[in-house]
């Protein structure tokens, strides 16, 4: 837990720099890259890695269907450790919520339908590509807004 402390405050000191290295005391290594919006954050510890920012990964990497013309919206997380790893990405489309919905039902397993709710026009939807015993897990949430349509893809591999 102190370690993760640790990596907060150095990534929160150097979040204005650019491709600038930090190692701290206890082996704990924060290397920032880019500006902006576009800039990422790693943490390496001996435990794993982890990193975040718009472009910390590429969404065609993590074994999900991409919807087409989404673009990054906030970022992402890609993490390692001896335990497995994760990757998380955050897309925006302009396109509705039922042409975004209908276009993963096509490309997900059958089974992989969890949940659809429209309530206050706001509309939600998953797919959970996983059993508990499989060491893959991969998900799709897509999210309707005001602004458009959000799909967050997850794949967490255990090892």
């Amino acid at each position: 837990m102190r370690k993760i402390f640790c990596a907060i405050l150095l990534m929160a000191a150097i979040a204005g720099c650019t491709n600038h290295k930090v190692v701290s005391s206890n082996g704990t290594t924060v290397t920032t890259n880019g500006t902006g919006d576009n800039q990422t954050v790693t943490v390496q510890a001996s435990g794993g890695s982890i990193t975040a920012g718009k472009n910390a990964i590429d969404p065609a990497k993590l074994g999900l269907p991409v919807y087409p013309g989404a673009t990054a919206d906030e970022g992402g997380v890609s993490g390692s450790s001896t335990q497995g790893s994760v990757g998380l990405v955050s897309l925006k489309t302009s396109d509705g919520f039922d042409k975004v919905y209908a276009w993963y039902k096509a490309r997900m397993p059958a089974d992989a339908q969890t949940m659809e709710s429209t309530s206050g026009g706001t509309s939600v939807g998953s797919f959970v590509e996983k059993k508990a015993s499989d060491q893959d897990q991969k998900s799709v949430t897509i999210t309707s807004s005001s602004e458009g349509t959000t799909i967050t893809l997850l794949s967490a591999t255990k090892n």
